[in-house]
């Protein structure tokens, strides 16, 4: 019997794993379909369902619905986006022409020589939001006849966002204006797919996809990773800073984070200084792209609640010929007493905004990383300014160089300017994590000797 028993599991054992190869084989290829045209479904969140949404909703919102994505690859990275109406009101809305080299996770050049550094830049870059915005009078937007006739009366804007999950998370918002300002009226979620993004991914880096796929798609944090400052940029010169932070100044929140501020979990700080005597926790980003205060983000910020010294020098990029700014902002930590260091370089003062602190949303802002456009720009400025070309980079590292978690010690990256008044005044502001709210201020004397310019 137990013979008779065995030869019938030698017989059915290789059909079953047949059938594991083959279904493996299946989802491989329907995961990684690499068809120039794919359709692909539309999500969409009632303000019931998302009510941590820090849009500003439209009162039409949820009445022109759109059901289906069509994208199309029409030539090398150019790309259509065909937005189909899902009820008679709506119409069918289409982004066109529209260059996608400059949304895929990419290291600029200047970046390639260190293969740490690399994958630095590429998950960064994978975990930061680009949204980008088009709008309704641009050359990509088209709106077709059809519905009710208000898309093709009232559409303002189209907005295309790569959000700052796991790769092929994107999204796509469609605009209204309402009351002197532009309004959301429907907020969509969409997988891109990962097989047209494989394919744009290594035409754009010229790298092999399957070796960053992992960290790209499963959100793998490089912790650890060696920061080798010197093969990015040489110094030329450096002097000590003169940077103050404003610890007991009221919290200011305009823009993004007045919209985001229902979305701080633990209590809100009066000032700068209140975010580092207790724990702190904001609403966490989560699949497909939505805040969620039931999943609060923890943060670690005891790693900033002191700033022991501030460096700025004057640098050059490798194969960049102009010099440009670097801040090296040394903090000890509240709990361990350990250094940490905030690297912020590659800007230029010369081009950096200048406005007063009670305008600070007129400063100039990037996340962490390296080459990361910032968080919102239309699409002109992406085309004008790729950011494979771009020259900022930006780590909180430890006493070793190496590479730690922003995310997850709760900041995402600077906010800069140069003061109204006095142009030898640099004003640096932390953002927090999704950036719900500001964590600091800093006040930073430019080193007189520099030249005022460096």
């Amino acid at each position: 019997m137990r013979v008779r028993t065995m030869k019938r599991w030698g017989l059915v054992l290789p059909s079953v794993l047949s059938l594991i190869v083959l279904v493996g084989v299946i989802w491989f290829q329907v995961r990684y379909d690499e068809t120039p045209s794919q359709t692909v479904a539309l999500r969409a969140f009632s303000a019931d369902e998302y009510p941590e949404d820090p849009e500003k909703r439209s009162v039409v919102s949820g009445d022109y619905r759109h059901g289906n994505l069509i994208i199309q690859q029409t030539e090398g990275t150019r790309f259509r986006f065909l937005i189909e109406p899902a009820t008679p009101a709506s119409t069918a809305i289409e982004l066109t022409d529209v260059d996608l080299a400059h949304f895929v996770a990419a290291a600029p050049a200047w970046a390639r020589a260190d293969g740490d550094l690399t994958k630095i830049a590429l998950i960064d870059r994978e975990w930061n939001r680009q949204q980008v915005r088009f709008s309704r009078h641009s050359a990509h937007v088209q709106v077709h006849e059809g519905g009710d006739g208000f898309e093709q009366r009232a559409l303002t804007r189209v907005d295309l966002a790569r959000n700052c999950l796991n790769a092929g998370l994107w999204e796509l918002l469609l605009f209204t204006k309402e009351d002197g300002g532009e309004r959301v009226y429907e907020h969509l979620w969409f997988t891109f797919p990962l097989g047209l993004y494989k394919e744009l991914f290594e035409q754009v880096t010229g790298l092999s996809y399957w070796f960053y796929w992992w960290s790209l798609e499963h959100w793998v944090d490089p912790s650890g990773t060696p920061v080798r400052l010197e093969r990015l940029r040489t110094v030329e010169q450096e002097w000590p800073a003169e940077a103050i932070a404003q610890w007991d100044e009221p919290v200011a929140a305009l823009g993004e984070q007045a919209s985001k501020r229902t979305n701080i979990v633990t209590r809100v700080a009066s000032t700068y200084r209140d975010w580092y005597v207790a724990p702190v926790q904001f609403a966490k980003f989560i699949p497909p792209g939505r805040y969620s205060r039931a999943h609060p983000q923890d943060t670690q910020l005891h790693y900033l609640a002191e700033l022991t010294g501030t460096t700025m020098r004057r640098v050059r990029l490798t194969g960049n010929a102009s010099p440009l700014v670097e801040l090296d902002l040394a903090f000890r930590s509240r709990d361990t007493g350990k250094t940490t260091h905030l690297i912020i370089g590659g800007f230029d003062l010369n081009t950096l905004p200048r406005t007063s602190p009670a305008r600070y949303d007129r400063g100039w802002q990037a996340p962490f990383g390296i080459g990361n456009p910032s968080f919102f720009e239309s699409y002109e400025q992406v085309v004008a300014d790729p950011p494979t070309q771009r020259t900022f980079y930006g780590f909180h590292v430890d006493e070793e160089n190496r590479w730690l978690d922003h995310h997850a010690i709760g900041v995402d990256g600077p906010l800069l300017h140069r003061d109204a008044e006095d142009p030898s005044v640099l004003h640096l502001y932390l953002l927090s994590y999704e950036r719900h709210a500001l964590l600091n201020h800093f006040v930073v004397k430019i080193p007189p000797d520099s030249g005022g310019q460096l």
